[in-house]
Parts: C-alpha cells; structure tokens; sequence
C-alpha cells in the first residue's frame, strides 16, 4: 500500500527551505509543492508535505521554526544566581547573596562566562582553514578564569568565616560564550529565585552604559535582579530596615510586591510604596493610591505596608531624595518591555536607576 503524504505547512519559500533542511537532517523525507519557478519568482505559499508516519516526528521541529514553546513552564529553584567577574564590585555582591541565600535556606551559585573571542575561519570546499592557536588561547583563559575562581572564592570564605561558608550550599560552573546571552540561557533552564549582580559606576558624567551585561539582564531577565552599586555600602541584611517600592499604579506592581514580600519575609523590613508625580495629577493619582492600599490591606492584613505620594517631575533626583532622607536600604521597582525605538529614545527608569544611585536596586520584570 502506497504511503500518504500530507502537507504540514504553509510557508514562504525561504522558510519551506530551511523547514524541509532541518526536517531532512532528522532523517524524514519532505517534498515541497506550489514553487513557480516559471515566472522567475515563488508562491506566497509554498506546501511543506511529508509521510503520514513522520507528523508525530515532525510536529516538534515545525514547532520550533515558528518560535512556539511547546514546553511546560520550569518551576523556579531554590537557588540565588550570582554573576562574577573578580572585580571589587563582583565580590562586594556575593557577600551580599550570601547573606540572601543564607537567610533564604536556598542554594548558591557562581556563574563565570569567558567572553567568546572574535574568530575568523575560510571555507576551502569541503574544508575549512583554522587559527590552531585560537585553541591554546582558549585553554589559557580557561585555566586563568579557574585559578581568579580560586582566588575569589578563598577570599569570600576568609571574610565570611569557614564556620558560617560551610552553612551554605554553592557551588561554582565557567562557561565559553557571551555573558548577558549565557547568564539568561542558564536563568531559562535553571531559573533561581532571584539573581544578584555587581555593577560598576559610571565615570563623570556618563550616567547611561548602554552595553552593559548588567543592564541588559534586568531588561530581559523573567528573574528578579538585585543589582549592587560599586559605590553602595555593604549592607548587613540582618539590619535592613527600610525597602521602598516605587509605584506607577500599574497592574503587575501588586504581582511584583508579592514576590518582594516573599524576598523581604525573613528580613523583618519595612516595606513602603512611593509614587513620584506632578501635583496637577495629584486628586487622581491619591484616588489610585487609596484603592492599591485597599488591596494591599485586603491581600496582607498581617504586613503593615506604607503608601506614599510624592511630588515632582524629575523621578531620578526625587527619588534619590527620598532614598537619602528617609534612610532607604533598598529601592525596588518594576520594568517593562517596550520596542527598540522606544528603548533607545526614552530609556527604561530601571535603566537609568542602576547607574544613578548609591543604593541597591531590586528590579522585577513585568
């Protein structure tokens, strides 16, 4: 008996192409219909068709193609994520996921990326030409990054004390590649309960390093983000007393505080909810706060939670006012996902905030 075909897809010709590559590298035989070759040109819709018996097969890689996620969403791990680079700042922030991690009972892990070095390669037909020294390049590096790792972490256990290091579980990995992409990749199949990053300030008056790993993880990250300041001072956590959260009465800041809530628990701190705005606004935007206190009060009766409205037009220097006269130890808030024009021409207050206070930054992603 002659074995069906049937047709999978409906695609442009580029894709058909690449479809019926990537399904013929796994082994399933796929034919392509409705090409016009004739008149110099290619149908809008070009039918991907294989055998009956491979759709079970094929599903998946068709799936993949079209960018939709057949898997099921990974339950985050109780771990904390920690970045480092050996810098000053790296290690001034992995004493501060140490105490997180401690007090959370979570596991804690180190995360090195060697930057993945430029190289260039020249197809000969059937072979390539190949810098043979670019391998002894890169296990030079390797064992560099693996002696610092050494350094770095018998310096942590010094400061921390063996006594107190032994309590908690950690473990350290290096990896080839790029870090912002690695950090993220790992965060997708490991995701951990928060991630906390050293950042380097900025000199003068640059306040925006826009290709910063740092910077560039808060914008992507599913994750929450503590991001440490080169020039914040180290924080004992047990003493933490104050955290604000800053507000625009969007719909996922009650999402967002749950989660700090869930952070904040074993701190005892106290956790307020700022709104910066101009006073032209300020009846509507009281009435907005009054019904998020409401659901707050409802949701929490157990958590005291502060609502407050301040007044400006300049949210960066207001807020870091209000950080300094109130004696802040942590400032938290929520960033969004916009186009790249937008990215570009207004950027993120998360963005921004990183590199203009002294304070560290807990970002959640809506």
């Amino acid at each position: 008996m002659e074995e069906k075909l049937i047709t999978i897809a409906l695609l442009p010709y580029s894709k058909a192409e690449i479809l019926r590559s990537l399904l013929e590298s796994e082994g399933i035989e796929c034919q392509l219909e409705n090409i016009n070759l004739i008149q110099g040109a290619v149908a809008s819709g070009v039918k991907v068709r294989i055998y009956e018996k491979d759709v079970k097969q094929a599903w998946p890689i068709l799936d993949e193609l079209l960018g939709k996620d057949n898997s099921e969403k990974i339950a985050a791990e109780n771990t904390v994520l920690i970045p480092v680079d050996f810098s000053g700042y790296s290690f001034k922030a992995a004493l501060m996921a140490f105490e997180i991690a401690q007090k959370l009972n979570s596991k804690l892990i180190f995360y090195h990326v060697i930057q993945q070095p430029d190289f260039f390669s020249m197809p000969y037909s059937d072979v390539m030409a190949f810098n043979t020294g670019l391998y002894d390049h890169l296990k030079e590096r390797e064992e560099f990054a693996n002696e610092e790792f050494g350094k770095f972490l018998k310096k942590l256990t010094e400061y921390i004390g063996p006594t107190s290091w032994n309590k908690v579980d950690s473990e350290h990995m290096i990896k080839l590649g790029y870090p912002e992409d690695d950090i993220l990749y790992f965060t997708e199949k490991h995701p951990p309960r928060l991630i906390v990053m050293g950042i380097k300030g900025p000199k003068g008056d640059d306040m925006d390093i826009m290709g910063s790993t740092t910077a560039g993880v808060i914008y992507k990250s599913n994750v929450p983000v503590l991001v440490i300041p080169e020039k914040a001072p180290l924080l004992n956590l047990a003493s933490m007393k104050h955290v604000v959260y800053a507000t625009n009465f969007d719909q996922k800041d009650i999402v967002s505080i749950d989660k700090l809530l869930g952070l904040l628990k074993p701190f005892n701190a106290k956790l307020s909810c700022l709104h910066i705005g101009p006073d032209a606004a300020r009846d509507w935007d009281e009435a907005k706060l009054e019904s998020m206190q409401n659901l707050l009060k409802n949701k929490y009766p157990d958590t005291p939670i502060d609502c407050i409205i301040q007044p400006g037009t300049d949210i960066l220097n207001d807020l870091e006012s209000f950080i300094e006269s109130n004696k802040i130890d942590i400032l938290s808030l929520t960033t969004h996902k916009r186009n790249m024009i937008t990215r570009i021409f207004n950027p993120s207050i998360a963005r921004k905030m990183v590199f203009h206070v002294k304070t560290p930054l807990l970002v959640f992603h809506s």
